[in-house]
């Protein structure tokens, strides 16, 4: 008898020990009115009866816990104080249809005015909290539209690339993956023509690429069936306004099955919204080079941020606001012409995670207008890019519409 007791009381220990780990593998976090621990929103079953907002995910101290998804500071008890009377007023509410459904959504009060220095004054709480969520921490590592002047990129250095094929596998556009399940492109490359999305491609002749001992093969996707893709719906055809749209894959992409497609990182943040003429971005893709010639491997090109007014008097027949980006040449001479229509351009950008300064790439603009003529020719003259960051809170919004 006496030893069931010992066993008993040894079972108990370890069952409380058990637990009093698990407690403590829990990131404990505070909010203004309770004490909790950081975890997913669904499985927070304190917080089941209220709906997710941009202040739930936004908990400074879930923020430093490396978790991924929908995380928010969940109370270690039932929350139960009553949130606080909002006075509103009536604004006017856009309808964007978006097919096979549709929804409301209301555009910021504060959108950005023509005289912005900096373009984007978005409020956080303007962006969608789940389409948000979609959007993966773990992004943007450093590791007649194409990149005349360029050099070849090494191979994984940009592992957010897409190519868009047609049905005998010719390039149409290019794009970036920007979640497990989306690419973001521009909205003139969606057409009949569309067929498939390869992505994790580098050299267009191989179907897998080796260095240093280790090979990579391209994956293609399809398009989802249910969900055809989803463009802006104030995209003009004339003038390419708000030139950008969102294609859903027919699958999920398992970045941890396939390490050499990622996503890359969008501005969303405040400081992430500032740039100035004179800033250094990146630009990728495959297309031309200089004298028409065809390009095998993905090339990369420095590219310099230059002021809306310069490109106003390069393309008076078109309507220039803060939707676009006016870029120039920088010192490798790269410009954009006819070629990867929707590719990516992005900038380096500091940023902090468990008290350490790190780096990577931030999506800003991607590739809409420039001139129809010669590659190569006119690396004194500006082009148009979309600019991705004006329509970020769409997309947060767009990608939740989708999901």
């Amino acid at each position: 008898m006496a030893g069931l007791r010992i066993v008993k009381f040894t079972w108990l220990a370890i069952i409380f020990y058990h637990n009093l780990n698990l407690i403590s593998a829990n990131y404990v976090c505070k909010e203004k009115d309770y004490i909790g621990y950081c975890q997913n929103f669904g499985s927070c079953e304190t917080l089941k009866d209220r709906s997710l907002t941009w202040e739930m995910l936004d908990n400074k101290d879930c923020r430093k816990s490396g978790l991924i998804g929908m995380i928010i500071c969940c109370p270690r008890m039932k929350y139960v104080r009553r949130p606080s009377r909002i006075t509103t007023t009536s604004t006017t509410t856009k309808k964007y249809n978006f097919w096979p459904h549709s929804y409301e959504y209301k555009p910021p009060n504060n959108s950005p005015t023509h005289d912005d220095r900096n373009h984007n004054a978005f409020h956080q709480k303007d962006f969608h909290p789940y389409g948000l969520s979609l959007l993966n921490q773990n992004c943007g590592k450093v590791n007649d539209v194409r990149v005349a002047h360029a050099v070849n990129a090494v191979l994984g250095e940009f592992p957010w690339m897409a190519i868009l094929l047609d049905a005998r596998m010719e390039p149409l556009c290019g794009g970036s993956v920007i979640t497990e399940r989306f690419v973001l492109t521009a909205a003139h490359c969606i057409t009949d023509h569309l067929h498939l999305v390869r992505l994790g491609e580098h050299r267009r002749s191989t179907k897998e690429d080796c260095f240093g001992g280790i090979c990579q093969r391209y994956l293609d996707f399809g398009i989802d069936p249910l969900q055809r893709p989803v463009v802006h719906p104030e995209f003009e055809t004339k003038n390419h306004r708000k030139d950008i749209a969102l294609i859903k894959l027919n699958t999920t992409i398992n970045f941890v099955s396939y390490p050499h497609i990622q996503p890359i990182c969008l501005s969303i943040k405040s400081i992430e919204h500032q740039l100035t003429p004179g800033d250094d971005l990146v630009l990728a893709g495959w297309g031309l080079k200089e004298n028409d010639r065809p390009v095998d491997t993905l090339q990369k090109g420095m590219l310099k941020l230059e002021t809306l007014d310069r490109c106003k008097q390069v393309y008076p027949r078109f309507t220039i606001d803060n939707s676009k980006l006016c870029i120039r040449a920088s010192a490798w001479n790269s410009v954009s012409c006819r070629g990867d229509s929707g590719g990516p351009l992005f900038r380096k950008a500091k940023y902090q995670r468990f008290g350490y300064i790190r780096y990577h790439y931030i999506q800003v603009g991607l590739v809409s207008l420039g001139y129809g003529r010669k590659c190569g020719d006119l690396t004194t003259e500006p082009f148009m890019y979309e600019n991705v960051t004006d329509s970020s809170v769409w997309l947060t919004h767009a990608l939740y519409n989708a999901s």
